[in-house]
C-alpha cells in the first residue's frame, strides 16, 4: 500500500513537472526526460518506471489537463442552477496552470506527437460531446434553447464564445468590476443584440435579409 502510494506521488509530480515545462518551453519539442526528472526530483529511472518512454508520459500529460477541466465542468454541471448560469460558467471556466489556458498546452504537445490529435478526438466523442449534448438537451427541456436549433449549431455557437472569452481574457478583466456591464455582456451572449426577433435568412430574390 505504502509503495502504491509512494508511485502515485512520484507519478503526480512527474505529470507536473512535465506540465509546467511543456508550457513555459518556447519549443516543447525539446524538453527531455532528464528535464523533466530534475524539476519533478526524480530519476530519469523512476520516469521510465512510470511511464515506460516519452510518448506515454505526453499522453499522461494530456490526459490529466483534460480530465482537470472535465471534473471542473461536470461539478458545474451538477449544480441545481438554470441553464443560463450553467453556461455563464462554463464558457468563462479557467484551468489556471501559470495564468494560461489548457489550449495552448494542447498545442504545443500536438505539434510534439501525431498520436495526441487523435488521443484528445477520442477523448472528445467519450466524454466532452456527450456533457455538451445533455447541456443542450436540458437547456431546450428548460425552455431557454429554442427547439428549432440543432445541436450542431448550438455548440458551434457557444464554442465560439467560450474561444472569444480566452482569446480575450484580459480585455474582460476590467468587466469584472462592474456589473451592470456583465449583466449586459451575458445577456448579449445569451440572446443576441437585437431588440425583437430577426430572421436574418436571405431572401434570394431580393437579396436581402427578411425580418420580423
Amino acid at each position: 500500500m505504502a509503495k502504491a502510494k509512494q508511485s502515485n506521488t512520484s507519478r503526480d509530480k512527474i505529470l507536473s513537472a512535465a506540465t509546467h515545462l511543456f508550457l513555459n518551453s518556447h519549443d516543447a519539442g525539446k524538453v527531455s526526460i532528464e528535464d523533466i526528472a530534475v524539476k519533478a526530483k526524480v530519476s530519469p529511472t523512476t520516469i521510465y518506471n512510470n511511464f515506460g518512454g516519452r510518448k506515454a508520459l505526453v499522453h499522461g500529460v494530456v490526459e490529466k489537463i483534460i480530465d482537470t477541466s472535465l471534473i471542473q465542468a461536470k461539478d458545474i454541471m451538477a449544480r441545481p442552477l438554470p441553464f443560463p448560469a450553467k453556461i455563464q460558467l462554463i464558457l468563462s471556466n479557467k484551468n489556471d496552470m501559470a495564468g494560461k489556458m489548457p489550449e495552448e498546452i494542447l498545442k504545443k504537445l500536438v505539434h510534439m506527437d501525431d498520436d495526441v490529435t487523435a488521443l484528445i478526438q477520442e477523448i472528445y466523442q467519450q466524454e466532452i460531446q456527450p456533457m455538451w449534448q445533455k447541456l443542450i438537451a436540458d437547456g431546450k427541456a428548460e425552455g431557454y434553447v429554442d427547439p428549432s436549433l440543432s445541436e450542431e449549431a448550438v455548440f458551434i455557437y457557444l464554442k465560439v464564445v467560450r474561444d472569444g472569452f480566452n482569446a480575450n481574457a484580459a480585455l474582460f478583466e476590467p468587466a469584472k468590476e462592474k456589473i451592470n456591464l456583465m449583466m449586459e455582456l451575458s445577456r448579449i451572449m445569451m440572446y443576441g443584440f437585437f431588440k425583437k426577433d430577426a430572421c436574418l435568412i436571405p431572401d434570394i430574390k431580393s437579396g436581402h435579409a427578411k425580418t420580423g
